[in-house]
């Protein structure tokens, strides 16, 4: 199955509107656009509706943040609420999908920072799965999820598996434990500790765990370790170059040909979902 890959660095990289998306932005790491230019985030979803992949994500990875700047940030400074962007974001998603002739055969996935860590941002998620219950999107994917918090990150997955809707988590870890976005190791050995979590993700009802907002290379050997422990389909959607204080820095090496060769690597270690987050493109998914 083919997901799609970036959004909000695509976004910049894409539109000559760039350097005034970046510098709203305000942390909210390409979400703002949807406030401010809805148009472009469309064509970014053609393009990738195009490819052609198989899952759509929105552009609503920082939504949760959004609402938590609703007083004296950007979305107080918006006449549109953070809730209605979220359902804007999939609009624009099922738009790019019907424009093309594709409606029924490419799914909607709504994204959201799924690192729940907070009784606010918990409520947060709360507000938004309702919002969501008259246009629901296909799918639920929690993403560049860390640390497994007892008192958030269970009940987070249990919030969103009570929608109805299939959930996939995505984590940003390697086979040396929770990760930075760089690769940069957080923590120390954790054993087995992840991979029962995946064995309980499992049960409750998950129906896809992926990997993904890490370098390519940290990826090795990753899969089939997670394998001894699921039968869960299995993913990744790494990242290509890093965040700068001039914005994204693009990784010119790997081109669309290298990432293939990446992929089909990752196919033999078990991925049964392959897609791109921060740095890739239509053409590296293509």
């Amino acid at each position: 199955m083919l997901l799609d890959g970036a959004n909000a660095t695509e976004l910049e990289r894409a539109h000559t509107r760039a350097g005034d998306l970046r510098n709203s932005d305000r942390g909210l790491w390409g979400t703002w656009a949807l406030y401010d230019t809805p148009y472009a985030v469309k064509d970014v979803h053609r393009r990738y509706v195009d490819v052609p992949c198989d899952v759509i994500s929105t552009n609503t990875w920082a939504v949760l943040a959004a609402a938590e700047l609703d007083a004296g940030g950007p979305a107080s400074s918006a006449t549109t609420h953070w809730l209605d962007v979220a359902r804007l974001g999939i609009a624009l998603a099922r738009q790019a999908i019907d424009e093309a002739g594709r409606t029924g055969n490419c799914a909607v996935a709504f994204s959201v920072n799924g690192d729940v860590d907070s009784a606010e941002r918990r409520a947060s998620l709360g507000l938004l799965l309702r919002a969501l219950r008259d246009e629901p999107p296909d799918l639920l994917l929690l993403e560049t999820m860390s640390l497994i918090r007892e008192e958030f990150t269970w009940e987070a997955i249990e919030a969103a598996l009570a929608s109805g809707l299939p959930v996939w988590l995505s984590f940003r870890r390697c086979r040396h434990g929770v990760c930075g976005v760089y690769g940069q190791h957080w923590g120390g050995p954790e054993g087995d500790l992840f991979g029962r979590a995946a064995r309980r993700f499992e049960e409750l009802g998950v129906s896809a765990l992926l990997i993904n907002c890490l370098p390519p290379e940290h990826l090795d050997g990753m899969l089939p370790w997670l394998r001894d422990f699921t039968d869960l389909p299995l993913g990744v959607y790494p990242n290509l170059g890093y965040s700068s204080h001039a914005g994204w820095r693009f990784d010119e090496e790997t081109g669309p040909e290298q990432y293939a060769e990446l992929a089909l690597a990752w196919r033999e270690q078990g991925a049964q979902i392959v897609g791109g987050c921060c740095g890739t493109s239509p053409a590296h998914i293509a």
